[in-house]
């Protein structure tokens, strides 16, 4: 999580504990009522979008459920690396940005290029960023 700390935001799971992945139930969620929610896995982030239960958080009700790009490792988590230079900049976007995913296509095409030498056809970053900036960008 400390990619989240980086940028200042409020991990409200952190009351579940401290260290990585912890078990919590529906009603905990519902009660911390997350603004965003971010996932790691697009099933999870359709379970959260379509189930009923979690209609009832704000961020499924805003449609504020970020998948955190993967590709070709973490910009979010695992691993460790230079990712989470990319992972920060999409996390400032998607939080803080009045328009998320403006400036991070561009961004992203920028950091593929310089740190893996790669040219990011458009069709390769829309899957790159596919759940991981809303759909109007």
């Amino acid at each position: 999580m400390e990619v989240l700390e980086t940028v200042g935001a409020v991990n409200v799971a952190a009351a579940a504990g401290s260290g990585g992945l912890a078990k919590v139930s529906m009603e905990q969620i519902l009660s911390w009522n997350p603004g965003v929610i971010l996932t790691l896995d697009q099933d999870v982030t359709n379970l959260i979008l379509t189930n009923l239960l979690w209609q009832n958080t704000q961020a499924a009700k805003d449609r504020r459920v970020y998948q955190a790009p993967a590709l070709p490792w973490g910009w979010f988590d695992l691993p460790p690396g230079v990712n989470r230079l990319i992972g920060i900049r999409w996390l400032l976007s998607t939080l803080y940005s009045a328009q998320p995913g403006a400036d991070l296509k561009a961004e992203a095409r920028e950091f593929y290029r310089l740190f893996y030498h790669i040219d990011l056809s458009e069709e390769d970053l829309m899957t790159l960023l596919k759940g991981a900036i809303s759909p109007a960008h």
